[in-house]
């Protein structure tokens, strides 16, 4: 199954076409797709060598690769060579690939080669400058280890900064692509299962039929379950010594969003604890978030929050009880689990809302544009979803309930309260409502809307758009 990618796939293409050496980058976390991409992009090249590596000892490596190598070459006598290191081996390729045919060359999961010998970016620059960008290649690294692939491959201290044309930061899914996998559920089930597996290709391919309560049994919470120790892997990867930064997700999956709060939580001053949130926010991991009436450089009264759901998901609920997954004791657990999804789950509805009115908004079904979306807070109040057109002055004020009761006047009438709290062109602004109800709405809700002028939205539209 390969879904949705065209945006990456025609940047590829269009590389493709030009005459000169290309050299692109692509990272992004692991289970993300970036395999597939690539797998997709050279399905019709003729000319494509592909090559994954691995965790093996440079020599192996070398020997992995040259049998890719020798698949596309059949250079009887490059298998007879014995290379003692990539200087050799790079050093024989560029005698024996052409130099004016279109290759398409993929190294994917470069981070184990770089891991296993520190010089090997060293040497391919070496090579990149002094064959391969005379030629025709089109030379493409792959990496999961965004850290390393940041500061090893794209960084400015690197020596192959400067050589690639392009780079793609391949990320999760978003809701509406990632309910193509999901197909076989219903909406409000579609969300749930977002709610735990993000946008992630290979989480979403996990899921097999059956309830969301079962998924979380067999995948999650139980030992020999796919996603029990998924955590740990990644970020025993991504990191040398990962336990700061699993404090620090437990602190803010638990509900410590702020600055002050994490410090006290994770036991490290703020000042430090800066420095390891700002390389969560750097591979994609947290997000600092201001509300979106403020500039993010000025307003100092920032929270944060875990992007990557599934993390967000093994953070709020299984971390803490792991102990008792190892002992087995899942059964209260499960029932624990989904006593509280309702109220987890709430924080992506708003986040598919918000992707929701976007999608409809270029659809022309808004009484406005909005450029930019977020969320607005202050002391006391909250409002799920603000949007604005700084050009225009138009604001949209959206209330997000994931409820099953029906909302009734009383949510609207909130809504309405809660508008002039916002600070922003109050004088010159022009003010929109919405209000999206899992649970739909009352009559007189219904009623008090078009009096209003707000826009109403259940999961009927929603599951209709996505």
């Amino acid at each position: 199954m390969f879904i949705n990618r065209e945006y990456e796939l025609n940047h590829l293409e269009e590389e493709f076409l030009k005459d000169t050496a290309r050299f692109v980058v692509i990272y992004g976390r692991r289970r993300v797709g970036k395999t597939a991409l690539i797998e997709e992009f050279g399905r019709n090249k003729k000319d494509f060598i592909y090559y994954l590596a691995d965790q093996q000892s440079q020599t192996q490596q070398i020997e992995s690769f040259k049998q890719q190598i020798y698949e596309y070459t059949r250079d009887d006598f490059l298998l007879k060579m014995r290379f003692d290191d990539w200087d050799q081996f790079f050093g024989y390729l560029s005698k024996i690939l052409p130099a004016d045919k279109r290759l398409v060359l993929a190294v994917d999961e470069i981070t184990y080669l770089i891991k296993s010998t520190p010089a090997f970016t060293s040497i391919l620059q070496k090579y990149w400058d002094t064959f391969f960008s005379g030629t025709k290649i089109f030379l493409i690294l792959s990496g999961s280890l965004v850290g390393m692939m940041l500061r090893d491959v794209l960084n400015y201290d690197s020596p192959l900064y400067g050589r690639r044309t392009s780079q793609i930061h391949l990320r999760a899914f978003d809701f509406k692509h990632a309910s193509m996998f999901l197909e076989r559920f219903d909406i409000e089930d579609r969300i749930l299962l977002y709610s735990i597996t993000g946008g992630v290709a290979k989480y979403l391919l996990l899921i097999e039929e059956g309830s969301v309560r079962e998924f979380i049994r067999k995948k999650i919470i139980e030992k020999e379950g796919f996603f029990y120790q998924e955590t740990i892997f990644l970020l025993s990867q991504e990191f040398k010594n990962p336990n700061v930064y699993l404090s620090i997700l437990k602190a803010i999956a638990l509900g410590h969003t702020k600055l002050g709060e994490i410090s006290n939580f994770v036991g490290i001053d703020g000042k430090k604890i800066t420095r390891y949130l700002d390389v969560l926010q750097e591979i994609g991991v947290v997000m600092r978030q201001v509300p979106v009436t403020e500039d993010p450089l000025r307003f100092r009264k920032s929270i944060y929050h875990i992007e990557d759901n599934f993390l967000d998901f093994w953070f709020r609920f299984v971390m803490p009880n792991r102990s008792r997954i190892e002992l087995r004791d899942t059964k209260g657990l499960l029932d624990n689990v989904m006593d509280l999804m309702p109220d987890y789950a709430s924080a992506t509805f708003e986040d598919v809302s918000m992707e929701f009115l976007q999608g409809v908004g270029r659809e022309g079904r808004l009484p406005a544009q909005f450029i930019h979306w977020g969320r607005w807070w202050d002391r006391e109040n909250e409002i799920d979803v603000v949007a604005l057109n700084r050009d225009t002055f138009d604001i949209l004020f959206c209330e997000c309930k994931w409820r099953s009761r029906k909302a009734g006047v009383d949510v609207i009438a909130q809504l309405l309260d809660k508008a002039p709290l916002v600070n922003w062109f109050n004088e010159r602004r022009r003010e929109h409502y919405a209000v999206i109800s899992k649970g739909g709405f009352t009559k007189k809700a219904v009623e008090f809307a078009e009096e209003r002028g707000v826009l109403l939205f259940d999961l009927k539209d929603m599951g209709e758009y996505f």
